[in-house]
């Protein structure tokens, strides 16, 4: 279970495709970089939509997401991958169904490792953050990178969704 604390803000973002509910820890996220991931989150699911094979039914989708940072990271990919090191994203599906409505699961993400990838790779955070919500998301539907093969089709998908944000090949 993950407390929140007083600095974190709880946001609900919800189209026809997708709900999203969020916790943010104020302390290390951004109003503005978040603001601006809401502005983008649309344009984000309808592209993830377009390009995988998950299909739009009638059920409602929802999916959990913490902006966090290194010491929660650290601490879930610890505890559920055995590492104890921080990462960019850590993705834990589910996919529990009931009525009308699927939960895919949950994404997290640390600040402090975005940060410092983003800036050594030359990127913008937002269009890093961006990828690796899509990431998130593919790896909530089913989709790996445990084999190569299985990387190059995760990844050629990631690449044409980015494409439809005007994202540059994150790859590359």
């Amino acid at each position: 279970m993950i407390k929140r604390k007083e600095k974190d803000s709880h946001k609900i973002w919800k189209n026809d495709i997708l709900s999203v509910e969020a916790i943010i820890d104020e302390s290390l996220w951004n109003r503005r970089l978040i603001n601006d991931f809401q502005k983008n989150l649309n344009q984000i699911l309808i592209g993830i939509y377009q390009k995988s094979d998950l299909v739009n039914t009638n059920k409602k989708n929802y999916v959990s997401v913490l902006f966090s940072g290194d010491k929660k990271i650290i601490e879930l990919n610890k505890r559920f991958r055995k590492i104890n090191l921080p990462t960019n994203v850590l993705s834990f599906p589910s996919f529990i169904q009931k009525n009308n409505e699927i939960f895919l699961g949950d994404i997290i993400f640390s600040a402090e490792t975005i940060f410092r990838e983003a800036k050594r790779d030359k990127k913008s955070f937002k269009s890093h953050l961006i990828h690796l919500f899509i990431h998130g998301v593919l790896h909530l539907i089913g989709y790996d990178h445990q084999t190569e093969n299985n990387a190059k089709i995760m990844e050629s998908l990631e690449i044409k969704i980015l494409e439809t944000l005007n994202i540059n090949n994150p790859y590359e």
